[in-house]
């Protein structure tokens, strides 16, 4: 039945003759231009249980005294004192108007054509649904916490798929709670105070592995991707979601999904960290942590299995993973440059197994700008996919890069 519905005995909150005598009056105070909340307005007359009740029955009103407060409004103001049709707000006799950052409603950009309301079904049973205002987006995770604790990084998907698919991770701390953490935490992103990404599926991989760009804590690998899941590709009921992100400044929290006791989703929400798209991909603030470097980055070689870029030279953060190809099992080695303030800092190296993220080999090298390597043993089986990993960055590097390649060149 539709909510409005006019049904015989049902209570509107009009039963009350104190209440019927309120209004008249305070329509009345209106018309005259007093504020009916001022000492001398029908207001200063009501007891405390009164006004108690007129503000449980508050929300009652709103859903059918709309059209009368309009109606009410209009009686008042004459129509000679009605607001213009584009003024959002209609002043009454003695009000002042609202700022326009309190007032104003919450909505994204017009080229971020989201579907409001939309949720995956992996979030069934979250409150955690496209459009909606961040500031319901709220933990309810008992004694859960979590923080961004590093750069956003890009990195390339499955290579099986044929298709290049761009997934962005993020380091994260999470404190644990009640229940558990079955999935990896989720990037999500909202513009203008307006939720336009709910994040990528997490609980098909549940590995909870460790980051690709570390900052030095204990901490986990924060997923999301280059597409939103609330801007469908398609048309009608599609679910299918291929829209990247538009170019622009973004809010971006971490949110984890720990199971709580009744074995439903909880989430737990972090603050919001910055974050910038542009044509080159997603970037965090550098802050005071980047420095100078004279390094550029070199041309991709033969047979390059996988290759970690990292500039911090301007105001916002570049970080990325390639993954040319699949490791071969042939003889392999880990070469790069590190440019630094100090020369004696090193720059920690591992090679990872995707999507596990088991180390299979570790090093490293001077930041000092010179280029620098090892070959390493790897297991030979072919057809692995290879990542590289970097668990911290010393503060005041500018760049550095590392390759994954055959230690004997290819021609």
């Amino acid at each position: 039945m539709n909510q409005h519905d006019d049904g015989r005995g049902q209570d509107h909150g009009w039963e009350d003759p104190a209440e019927a005598d309120l209004l008249k009056q305070t329509f009345g105070a209106m018309a005259g231009g007093v504020d009916p909340e001022s000492p001398t307005g029908p207001a200063a007359t009501m007891t405390a249980m009164s006004r108690r009740v007129r503000r449980r029955r508050t929300a009652k009103l709103g859903g059918l005294g709309g059209g009368t407060l309009a109606l009410a409004g209009a009686l008042v103001l004459g129509a000679g004192q009605l607001a213009p049709p584009e003024q959002a707000e209609v002043l009454l006799p003695g009000g002042s108007a609202p700022s326009q950052s309190a007032e104003a409603s919450p909505s994204p950009r017009p080229d971020l054509q989201i579907r409001d309301g939309y949720q995956p079904e992996w979030l069934a049973g979250t409150d955690l649904t496209c459009g909606m205002p961040v500031a319901d987006l709220e933990s309810t995770a008992q004694g859960w916490s979590v923080a961004p604790a590093g750069d956003i990084y890009e990195r390339p998907g499955d290579l099986s798929s044929g298709e290049p698919v761009t997934q962005r991770g993020m380091a994260a701390t999470v404190k644990e709670g009640d229940g558990t953490l079955q999935g990896a935490p989720v990037l999500v992103w909202s513009q203008d105070g307006v939720v336009v990404d709910v994040g990528t599926e997490v609980f098909v991989a549940s590995e909870l592995r460790a980051p690709l760009l570390g900052s030095g804590a204990d901490v986990i690998e924060a997923l999301g991707g280059a597409v939103s899941t609330c801007m469908p590709s398609g048309t009608g009921d599609s679910t299918v979601f291929e829209t990247p992100l538009p170019e622009g400044d973004y809010d971006v929290r971490v949110v984890a999904l720990p199971t709580d006791q009744s074995g439903g989703l909880a989430v737990a929400v972090s603050d919001p960290v910055q974050v910038r798209i542009d044509a080159d991909g997603a970037h965090s603030p550098t802050n005071e942590r980047g420095g100078e470097s004279v390094i550029e980055f070199p041309e991709p070689v033969d047979g390059q299995v996988a290759r970690f870029d990292l500039d911090r030279t301007t105001d916002w953060v570049t970080a990325e993973l390639t993954r040319p190809r699949y490791s071969s099992g042939t003889p392999m080695r880990v070469v790069g440059q590190c440019d630094g303030p100090d020369p004696e800092v090193l720059l920690p190296i591992e090679v990872v197994l995707w999507p596990t993220g088991d180390v299979l080999a570790s090093t490293q090298i001077s930041c000092d700008g010179d280029e620098a390597g090892d070959e390493i043993e790897i297991p030979a089986d072919a057809g692995a996919t290879l990542d590289i990993r970097l668990p911290s960055i010393p503060d005041g590097v500018g760049r550095a890069w590392v390759s994954l390649e055959p230690a004997t060149p290819e021609s």
